[in-house]
């Protein structure tokens, strides 16, 4: 398929959702999700799902229920499916997240890494959620050592993904990524939007402060009662452990409050060296980065 396509990423609570329908309307285009939390169908408020569409039709969010487990090989073929019918409907697509992944698997294709079997992918989500950063790379490093200087700590998806490779193929998944990878023929405007950093922060905590004053409370406390598999990504979307401890009365509001932007804080400063990466590695594919806000 040869396409064009805009591209806006960028870290959590920088405004890529409200950029992105503004640059829609300019261009005739309909909005393709690249977050992860957002593929969900839960958890509306907390993991900013867009609201206000302003009659621009968005794709690809709330079609997981919590027991469902994407991954980058089954998002990239339902955005590439996405991407075709917005084309075929003489539209433009915008495709916007943060998973970092999902938008590298368009830019630079996808490895032909073969399906994780559902019983490793439970399992290997299982331990991601039961053990601390600390403790799971170290189970990661162990099974795969050539992640070790390439992955962070914290960088638990990453982790994940490895630990299902070398599971399932006894192969790393640094090997996996050096071999021909399935790629679509796109021309992208790729947008990354970095606000400085004390801004995005100071955003970050005021959001979080309005998502709880909007019902985030109220959508943790319905997913909780809803006794979803431990292992299911949707139980670690960023502020869930900690409303879930409030909720438990193990923590104070305040406390949860403020554990929740850091824990907002420290998610975006991954995304943003992440992105960082990108635009130091690939400026062919970068055509914008906006740093002034």
């Amino acid at each position: 398929m040869t396409s064009s396509i805009y591209i806006i990423g960028g870290p959590t609570a920088s405004g890529k959702s409200d950029y992105a329908v503004n640059l829609a309307k300019q261009i005739n285009g309909e909005i393709i999700n690249a977050d992860s939390m957002q593929l969900y169908s839960h958890l509306c408020i907390l993991t900013a799902r867009p609201i206000n569409l302003q009659n621009i039709s968005h794709h690809l969010y709330g079609i997981l229920q919590g027991n469902q487990i994407s991954s980058v090989g089954w998002w990239y073929e339902k955005a590439c499916d996405a991407i075709q019918d917005v084309q075929e409907r003489g539209k433009t697509p915008v495709v916007v997240g943060g998973t970092g992944l999902y938008l590298h698997a368009l830019t630079d294709g996808l490895s032909p890494i073969p399906e994780i079997p559902q019983v490793i992918r439970q399992e290997v989500r299982r331990l991601a959620q039961t053990l601390d950063d600390k403790d799971f790379f170290t189970l990661v490093s162990r099974e795969d050592p050539k992640i070790q200087s390439v992955l962070h700590p914290h960088d638990t998806q990453r982790l994940t993904r490895a630990l299902e490779v070398i599971w399932t193929t006894q192969q790393s998944i640094q090997d996996w990524q050096k071999q021909s990878q399935k790629k679509l023929k796109l021309k992208c405007e790729y947008i990354i939007l970095l606000p400085p950093r004390n801004i995005l922060y100071q955003w970050i905590n005021n959001r979080f402060v309005k998502m709880i004053e909007n019902g985030a409370i109220e959508e943790v406390k319905a997913l909780l009662a809803q006794h979803i598999d431990p292992s299911s990504p949707i139980l670690k979307a960023v502020g869930v452990p900690e409303l879930k401890e409030y909720l438990q009365a193990s923590l104070s509001l305040d406390q949860a409050i403020a554990l929740g932007q850091q824990s907002t804080r420290r998610y975006a400063k991954r995304q943003i060296t992440w992105f960082t990466h990108q635009v130091a590695k690939s400026n062919h594919t970068i055509t914008k980065v906006i740093s002034r806000f």
